[in-house]
């Protein structure tokens, strides 16, 4: 049993999805451009956005990463009402999601997410470390985040609904682990353990819905509790793995996202 779930473990933790046409459409008939770039999984398309389309460098850009169900667009209608005005939006999809090629795992996520910035900021002519970078995750996006700012340096991380490892998820889901055939370690204990040792560790909130079906809140509590003093930890009440956004706005999510 554990050697065939290993055999197919990508399948239960990532659900790509393709964008439809119409999706694209109204992407761009909301301001949002295609970036295009090339890794080891082949032709990658992220999408940036910002509120005016001005020549000169956003002052702040957010990378965003979502979670394995959802695809980069989703967020776009988010960031539009609720980013700071002077912020830019570099909204990531995973290799094999959207229109992108390949297959996703933690280091081709991670390639993703520095092509994506890289190819930005060659085809505005911008210059790197020139904006505050900011990095939003929720779900797996979270450890797409971390992992991110582990190698990046960032004023901020926001994580919503994230998990402390995937071995421990992946037991409180299907209750076995895996073990040494879990091909797939995204560990967000090591990651934050990596950023609060920098000299000049960003800001980090976590979010997590007290009523969480899908990561349990105690994943939240564990991860915050790395440095209470460093790192604001929110239980959002009655909230679920999805809804947490949403309800999580007048705790403090709406102020950390304008800030940055």
């Amino acid at each position: 049993m554990i050697s065939i779930l290993a055999r197919v473990q990508g399948r239960f933790i990532y659900f790509p999805r393709r964008y439809r046409s119409a999706d694209l459409w109204q992407a761009k008939a909301n301001g949002a451009e295609e970036v295009r770039f090339t890794t080891s999984q082949g032709e990658q398309t992220a999408f940036f956005w910002r509120r005016t389309n001005l020549g000169t460098q956003s002052r702040n850009l957010w990378l965003v990463f979502g979670g394995n169900g959802t695809l980069a667009l989703e967020w776009l209608s988010f960031f539009v009402e609720f980013a700071d005005p002077h912020s830019g939006v570099l909204l990531v999809d995973y290799p094999g999601y959207g229109i992108c090629e390949g297959n996703p795992d933690p280091q081709t996520i991670l390639e993703n997410s520095e092509c994506a910035l890289a190819a930005l900021l060659a085809n505005k002519h911008w210059k790197s470390g020139a904006e505050a970078l900011c990095a939003f995750g929720h779900s797996l996006g979270g450890a797409a985040a971390l992992q991110f700012a582990v190698r990046h340096r960032v004023q901020k991380i926001i994580a919503m609904s994230t998990f402390t490892t995937m071995d421990a998820l992946v037991r409180a889901t299907i209750r076995i682990s895996l073990g040494d055939l879990l091909q797939h370690r995204f560990d967000n204990i090591v990651s934050l353990k990596a950023i609060l040792a920098l000299k000049d560790a960003p800001e980090i909130y976590i979010f997590h819905g007290e009523a969480d079906e899908i990561v349990p809140v105690e994943m939240g509590r564990t991860l915050a509790q790395l440095d209470p003093s460093r790192i604001r930890f929110v239980a959002v009440p009655t909230a679920h793995h999805n809804d947490v956004i949403e309800m999580a706005l007048p705790l403090g999510l709406r102020s950390a996202l304008i800030s940055c």
